[in-house]
């Protein structure tokens, strides 16, 4: 799969070069066949690759909760987002939380760019979307994120 970058508060000068294209390196390996019923084994496959790589699995914003980003590693929080629109601003106030709190220096959001997002559901979160919106939010999200849009589609 193919990727596109976008930084918010300067995210590529604090996120490591390293992190990203570790990041990119596992997008690019898997080659899924993009439909309705493949989320699951995109999300499964990336998740596996990443641990392997040295991310957690899922972290937890506090002791006391549930609530969760996809990983994290080396002072980075990366969330994988595959779902409604909805949820990419939840994933926006999570990264956020933790690095109001200290336990994080930036985060990563991994999403599909929108014709990938259009082949894998209905009303998904997109990375064109995600970075025409970001802006608007940057006197509420002030920490530096690195958003990797990636791209299954066939290329014309």
């Amino acid at each position: 799969m193919r990727t596109q970058i976008y930084e918010h508060r300067s995210g590529l000068k604090v996120v490591p070069e390293d992190i990203i294209s570790g990041v990119e390196k596992i997008v690019w390996e898997i080659n899924p066949v993009l439909s309705k019923n493949s989320v699951a084994n995109i999300k499964e496959a990336i998740r596996e690759r990443m641990e392997k790589d040295g991310w957690t699995g899922e972290y937890r914003l506090d002791a006391t909760s549930k609530i969760t980003i996809s990983s994290y590693w080396k002072g980075i929080g990366l969330c994988f987002q595959t779902g409604n629109v909805g949820r990419i601003y939840a994933d926006l106030l999570k990264l956020q939380t933790l690095y109001t709190k200290g336990n994080i220096s930036a985060g990563i959001i991994l999403i599909p760019q929108n014709q990938t997002a259009k082949e894998l559901g209905s009303n998904m979160a997109n990375y064109e979307r995600l970075i025409r919106e970001l802006p608007i939010f940057s006197q509420v999200i002030t920490m530096p994120i690195v958003v990797i849009g990636f791209d299954g589609t066939e290329e014309n």
